[in-house]
């Protein structure tokens, strides 16, 4: 109980000295030290101000230019924040920009120009919950976007959720249900309000029935 107590009053003091938020964090084990804070067992991080609740097991939180802002996770991560999900390992994260990278990602976020959600697996993204941007590659198994009926596959993409545009590149390989076709290209963009696309060097396969 002692650990929980100490862990909440350090955080709270510096991070509000430094970048005026509040954060929130309880665990089995702290070890604080001037430039670092170490972290584990049953992990609760919370940052009210943006709305993002993570869970761990080993976590390390660095002060960078007199901020602490650098935090660390090893191991299993889920990250709960406004409009999605997402759950990986070794994430990076930096409290004050909102920028970070996760691996083996995988994120469930409500699209803000349609009702549907996403759903996106990948090897390694970058996020920037601030601007809500996520973008991604993989080297052995394909990026997988799932949208309604669209299922799209290629080794980089770019998600721009306010402006509700999926950009997919380096061997796309997609699927509309109900539009009944498929496409193989180098570069799709779709347009998510309406699930318009464009593509470059395209062959697609229309189902007739």
């Amino acid at each position: 109980m002692k650990n929980k107590t100490l862990t909440l009053f350090i955080i709270l003091l510096l991070t509000t000295i430094a970048i005026s938020k509040t954060i929130h964090i309880s665990s089995d084990y702290i070890e604080p030290s001037e430039k670092t804070i170490i972290y584990q067992g049953n992990i609760l991080l919370k940052i009210p101000d943006d709305k993002l609740l993570l869970t761990s097991n080993d976590m390390v939180i660095n002060k960078i230019n007199n901020k602490w802002i650098d935090l660390n996770v090893d191991g299993k991560v889920h990250i709960e924040f406004e409009n999605g999900i997402m759950e990986g390992i070794e994430m990076k994260y930096n409290i004050e920009s909102q920028k970070g990278t996760i691996k083996n990602a995988s994120v469930t976020i409500n699209d803000s120009q349609s009702s549907e959600t996403i759903f996106i697996s990948c090897e390694t993204l970058e996020f920037d919950l601030k601007n809500n941007t996520f973008s991604g590659k993989s080297e052995k198994e394909k990026v997988s976007i799932t949208k309604g009926s669209i299922i799209a596959k290629a080794f980089e993409f770019w998600y721009d959720r306010n402006e509700g545009k999926i950009s997919l590149s380096n061997n796309v390989d997609l699927k509309d249900e109900k539009k009944k076709l498929k496409l193989l290209g180098d570069s799709v963009s779709i347009n998510t309000k309406d699930n318009s696309m464009k593509g470059k060097n395209v062959k697609v396969e229309i189902v007739v029935e």
